[in-house]
């Protein structure tokens, strides 16, 4: 069930035609509450991409209603036109869930350098709400990929609560690793950002332009959150991530002479 194993969530992954032919590529995770509360960890790379700057402006709110993520584009420069085109992006999904853009966070993982036509874009956003529901999670988890040749996905449950989580890795010819987390625990915004902080170490070193781990608490489990337990959940959740990002890393480059090449960071 991935991120919507946790009461409260929905998820879908569709094919928007931003990416490759009959590949999802358009994926969305919505909280439906009662709580709306979030933390998240960006890029540390000193030029992120547009969308890093605006997700960073809702996140800082400290609630999120809803994450749309893209793989058919990642935009690597953070001027006004391209923060001007994630706005309108975060404003035609807050549209269509009748809600705010300001709890809107959008992220992308694609060729670098590279714009999707805004129709589609818009088309598929559309698309995969009205399809967004409790047994979306697969699609959506594999609506992310890019290198990855399978979806990453895990969820835990312990103490009343549920913890999900997808995730792409990391690669030399996108811009993006990206990671969703998801828990029914009622937290507080402050509390997501210390837990989230602390379980994005379990991944990988967040240096790409659009790299970002988001976590969102719903409030839907009718158990009281205990935080170490919630800690503990999300700490498996990242590992079993990080292992199949592991396990599907894709293989380094090589020379014209066959041999290895050291990898580059991703941009």
């Amino acid at each position: 069930m991935s991120v919507t194993a946790p009461q409260g969530f929905r998820a879908a992954g569709v094919t928007a035609g931003t990416g490759a032919d009959r590949v999802r590529d358009t994926a969305v995770v919505v909280n439906d509450g009662p709580s709306r509360a979030a933390g998240a960890v960006f890029t540390d790379h000193p030029e992120p991409a547009a969308a890093v700057l605006w997700s960073r402006q809702v996140v800082s709110g400290g609630r999120v209603r809803a994450v749309v993520l893209t793989t058919g584009d990642t935009d690597t420069a953070p001027g006004p036109a391209d923060f001007l085109a994630v706005h309108a992006g975060a404003e035609h999904t807050a549209d269509l869930l009748s809600d705010s853009a300001a709890e809107i966070v959008l992220c992308a993982a694609g060729a670098t350098g590279t714009v999707p036509p805004a129709e589609a874009l818009s088309t598929g956003v559309a698309n995969a709400l009205a399809e967004a529901a409790r047994g979306g999670g697969l699609s959506a988890a594999d609506a992310i990929r890019t290198d990855d040749t399978v979806a990453k996905f895990a969820f835990r449950r312990g103490g009343g609560v549920t913890v999900g989580g997808m995730a792409k890795g990391p690669d030399t010819s996108v811009g993006g690793a990206l990671c969703v987390l998801t828990t029914d625990a009622d937290l507080s915004a402050a509390q997501c950002q210390r837990l989230v902080a602390d379980a994005a170490t379990e991944l990988s070193p967040l240096t790409g332009t659009n790299d970002a781990v988001l976590l969102m608490a719903s409030g839907a489990a009718p158990a009281t959150a205990d935080e170490p337990e919630v800690a503990l959940l999300l700490a498996r959740v990242c590992e079993e991530l990080a292992a199949q990002i592991a396990a599907d890393a894709p293989a380094p480059p090589t020379s014209a002479t066959g041999a290895p090449q050291d990898r580059q960071a991703h941009s």
